[in-house]
């Protein structure tokens, strides 16, 4: 009994100095809390009186140092916020954009919030209109477009519910179609469409995401030989349209585009029919004559197409 009453006394004691040891690590961390937001309000007054007296490099160097070092203390917030500014102010629109970044991403609870995500939306757009330069060693070089697309998706992962990730989605597929040239470019645009009409189905861009997808699908079956299978799936996209959006007016030009496609393909039929009936296979060419007089309208091509088949018959 006696051997108990002593294991208790000693596990009490352990648990005493376990928790003195834990005061005395939370006394330590406070103490040291305080010194870290002392030196942090110290240089965020020193970066307000360079500010003042028009020293902009010098206060921003003092804004970055605050929200580098000193992350936690009350002063980053609103240093990140001048930061943002000084460098916007400065033309260094790129670090503009990271310092309110680190607002959005640090400090949600900042009065500067709302307008950190304006300012930022509004540098990405600039960026992927190539309103903005880039500056390396010196010389002037346009925004990637990697980089544009990083930042806007950026803007839409900070704002997952606002109308700014809409239109920032919208605009990476754009930026895409408009300054890619090659297979992979145009293929990241339509992934980039496509995102926007699954994920905001009912945005104002979802119309023209999807019309788009079928131009940059048409487009692609253009260079070179006409690819059917692009042809295919350019036709779906704009028939995803009329079924969609039936009252956009991009319904109206999907329409048209889909007419279009099914007038080229009954010519293809009638130059494939041209091209068997010249190598003298005269059962492949009868087949695609009678497919172009079966979609054909009455006129010249409907014409031609029967006359050959009249013809062939008699042979």
């Amino acid at each position: 009994m006696k051997l108990f009453k002593h294991v208790v006394a000693v596990f009490a004691a352990s648990l005493s100095l376990i928790s003195c040891g834990g005061d005395v690590e939370s006394a330590r961390l406070a103490s040291d809390s305080r010194a870290s937001e002392k030196v942090a309000q110290t240089l965020y007054n020193s970066a307000i009186a360079a500010e003042n007296a028009g020293k902009v490099g010098r206060a921003i160097k003092v804004y970055e140092k605050i929200v580098l070092r000193h992350p936690l203390c009350p002063a980053a917030s609103e240093s990140a916020f001048r930061w943002g500014k000084l460098l916007e102010k400065d033309d260094e629109l790129l670090e503009a954009f990271e310092a309110y970044d680190a607002i959005l991403v640090k400090y949600p609870a900042s009065p500067h919030y709302a307008e950190a995500m304006q300012r930022q939306e509004i540098i990405a757009t600039q960026a992927a209109e190539g309103q903005i330069n880039n500056s390396f060693i010196g010389f002037k070089i346009r925004v990637s477009l990697k980089k544009s697309a990083e930042m806007l998706a950026k803007v839409r992962q900070n704002a997952p519910r606002a109308i700014s990730a809409e239109k920032a989605q919208y605009t990476i597929g754009k930026i895409y179609q408009s300054r890619g040239n090659q297979t992979n470019e145009a293929a990241l645009a339509i992934n980039a469409f496509r995102e926007l009409t699954r994920d905001f189905p009912d945005s104002q861009y979802a119309p023209d995401a999807q019309y788009q997808i079928g131009e940059i699908l048409l487009g692609q079956s253009k260079k070179g030989n006409q690819d059917s299978a692009n042809l295919d799936r350019a036709k779906r996209a704009f028939e995803d349209v009329l079924i969609r959006y039936p009252t956009s007016k991009q319904a109206k030009m999907a329409k048209a585009q889909i007419a279009k496609l099914a007038s080229g393909n009954i010519q293809r039929s009638f130059e494939i029919a041209e091209f068997y009936r010249k190598k003298g296979q005269i059962s492949s060419a009868l087949v695609y004559y009678r497919d172009t007089v079966m979609r054909s309208n009455p006129g010249p091509l409907r014409t031609s197409a029967q006359g050959w088949i009249n013809k062939l018959y008699t042979q």
